[in-house]
C-alpha cells in the first residue's frame, strides 16, 4: 500500500523515481544519467518537479527498499497516467537499463515487475 508520500506524487516525480531507481539497480546513477532523465521527463510531462527534495529522498532511502518504493511509486504511476503515458516511460526505462549494453540481474528485475504490474508485454 503506497504511503501517502506516493500518493501525492504527481507523474513527472513518480517518474521521476521509477526511472532512477532503474538507473541506481546497476550500482550507481551518474549526473549524465539524471540529467537524460529530466531531459526526458520535460518532453514528455508537465508537472513540476522539485527536483533537490527528489533526489534527496532517493539518496536518504535504504539501498534494502528500493525495490519496495519501486512498486509503489509504479502502482501510482498507473493510477495517475495513461496507457500512452506508461508505454511512453517503460519504452525510455528500457533504455535505461540498457545504457550500459547490459542488463544485470537487479535491473532485470525491476523492468519485468515494472512491466507485469503494468500489463506490458
Amino acid at each position: 500500500m503506497p504511503t501517502q508520500f506516493i500518493k501525492k506524487m504527481n507523474k513527472t516525480e513518480a517518474g521521476f523515481h521509477i526511472l532512477t531507481l532503474l538507473s541506481l539497480a546497476d550500482g550507481e546513477i551518474h549526473t549524465a544519467e539524471t540529467n537524460v532523465i529530466l531531459e526526458f521527463l520535460n518532453d514528455h510531462f508537465n508537472d513540476n518537479i522539485d527536483l533537490i527534495k527528489e533526489q534527496a529522498f532517493l539518496r536518504a532511502l535504504p539501498h534494502e527498499e528500493y525495490e519496495t518504493h519501486f512498486m509503489e511509486t509504479v502502482e501510482h504511476f498507473y493510477t495517475v497516467s495513461t496507457e500512452d503515458e506508461r508505454h511512453t516511460i517503460t519504452r525510455f526505462a528500457m533504455d535505461v537499463v540498457m545504457a550500459d549494453e547490459s542488463l544485470g540481474k537487479h535491473e532485470n528485475t525491476l523492468i519485468t515487475k515494472l512491466y507485469d504490474c503494468w500489463d506490458i508485454e
